[in-house]
C-alpha cells in the first residue's frame, strides 16, 4: 500500500485509492469526524457525523457506516473505529488493519465521546496537533474540577459564560456542569448539537437560551455557547449585554496552556482538550507499534522527529504526490 497526501490522505493499491478526510467530497473519501475542517458530503462517514452534518451544513449526502463494520471503496476494505474526538468521530482502518489513520482522536477518552484504543498496525498516521514536547496538558480531571469549582462560583453570585467548540467541547462543558449540579442554558447552535447527543444516549441536561423566559435570560446563571462569542471575534449581544450586567467569562481549549491568543477576551481559560497530547500521541504511537509513521495536521515534523528519537521508528511527514502520479488511481 502507497500512502501520500494528494486532495486528501490517499491510500492507494495501485489498481485503486481511498481518501481519508479529502479536500473535497467524493464517493471514494471517508471523513473522520464532522469539525468543518475535515467535514465533505458525499462520502463514507459514521450515522452521528451524518446527522451532525445535517444539523450544520443541510446536507445528506452520505454512505454510512457504523463502527467496527468493515466495507469497501474502490476494492479497499475500510473500517471505522472509535476516535474519542467527537460524537461519531472515527479513525479509519485500511486493507485490513494495516494502515491506521487516527483523524483527530483521544487516547484518554471523554465524558462524552469515548476513547480511542491503540490498534497494531505497519503504518501509522497520526495527527500532531499538539505535536511539540512541550505541548503536555495537564490531567483531564484536574482540569474539570477547576472548571466545575469556576462555574459553581460564578453561579453562586452574578452568573457566568463559557465558550467552547459547538461540536464536542461544549458537549464536555454541559456534562461537567450538570455532574457539578448545574443545569446550563446553551446558545442555539450548541443545543442543536447537544440534541444528536441525547439522540445517541449521551445523558445531558440543559435549556436552550432562546425558550428561556425574559427573566430567565436576564439571570441564566451558565450559558455555554461558542468559542468565537466569547472571545470577541464574533460580536454577539446576548454575551455582551451579561457581561454588562457582570457575568465572568471563561473559554474551555487545549490551547489556553499553549497559546496567549486562547485567553484574550475571557476572564479564565481551562486547557481541556479532544485532542491527545504529546505525550499521548507518543504513548498511543508506542502501543501500535507501526512499522512507519507519516505525521499530519500540526506539528508534523516536530512529532515526527521525537518518534524516530525516543522510539526508534521510521516517521516524517506524510510525503506529497503531484496529480499526474495518481492518473492510473482516479
Amino acid at each position: 500500500m502507497q500512502v501520500f497526501a494528494h486532495g486528501g490522505i490517499c491510500v492507494s493499491n495501485g489498481e485503486g485509492a481511498v481518501y481519508l478526510d479529502p479536500s473535497r467530497g467524493r464517493a471514494d473519501g471517508v471523513v473522520t469526524h464532522a469539525h468543518s475542517d475535515h467535514l465533505r458530503p458525499r462520502t463514507h462517514m459514521t450515522p452521528a457525523t451524518a446527522e451532525v452534518m445535517r444539523v450544520r451544513t443541510g446536507s445528506r449526502k452520505a454512505q454510512l457506516h457504523g463502527y467496527r463494520e468493515p466495507f469497501r471503496v474502490r476494492g479497499i476494505e475500510v473500517e471505522l473505529h472509535d476516535a474519542g474526538h467527537v460524537i461519531g468521530s472515527a479513525m479509519v482502518a485500511v486493507d485490513g488493519g494495516r494502515v491506521l489513520y487516527t483523524g483527530d482522536f483521544n487516547p484518554c477518552g471523554t465524558i462524552t465521546a469515548g476513547r480511542a484504543e491503540p490498534r497494531p498496525c505497519e503504518t501509522l498516521v497520526i495527527e500532531a496537533t499538539y505535536g511539540r514536547p512541550e505541548q503536555v496538558l495537564p490531567p483531564r480531571s484536574r482540569v474539570i474540577r477547576d472548571l466545575q469549582g469556576w462555574m459553581l462560583a460564578v453561579c453562586a453570585n452574578d452568573g457566568g459564560i463559557v465558550g467552547a467548540y459547538t461540536l464536542g467541547k461544549a458537549q464536555e462543558v454541559v456534562a461537567a456542569a450538570n455532574a457539578a449540579g448545574l443545569r446550563p442554558a446553551v446558545s442555539d447552535e450548541v443545543g442543536e448539537v447537544c440534541d444528536i447527543y441525547v439522540a445517541h444516549n449521551v445523558p445531558l441536561e440543559y435549556d436552550r437560551f432562546s425558550t428561556l423566559t425574559p427573566e430567565q435570560r436576564a439571570a441564566p446563571g451558565l450559558l455555554v455557547t461558542s468559542s468565537t462569542a466569547t472571545s470577541g471575534r464574533r460580536p454577539d449581544v446576548v454575551v455582551l449585554e451579561l457581561r454588562r450586567r457582570g457575568f465572568q467569562t471563561a473559554r474551555v481549549s487545549g490551547w489556553c496552556a499553549f497559546a496567549p491568543w486562547a485567553l484574550r477576551g475571557v476572564d479564565a481559560g481551562f486547557p481541556m482538550s479532544d485532542h491527545a497530547d504529546f505525550t499521548g500521541l507518543m504513548d498511543f504511537v508506542e502501543a501500535c507499534a507501526p512499522q512507519q509513521v507519516y505525521t499530519v495536521h500540526g506539528a508534523q515534523r516536530e512529532l515526527a522527529r521525537e518518534i524516530e528519537k525516543r522510539l526508534d521508528i521510521p516517521a516524517r511527514p506524510l510525503p506529497e504526490r503531484d496529480e499526474m502520479t495518481l492518473e492510473e488511481f482516479t
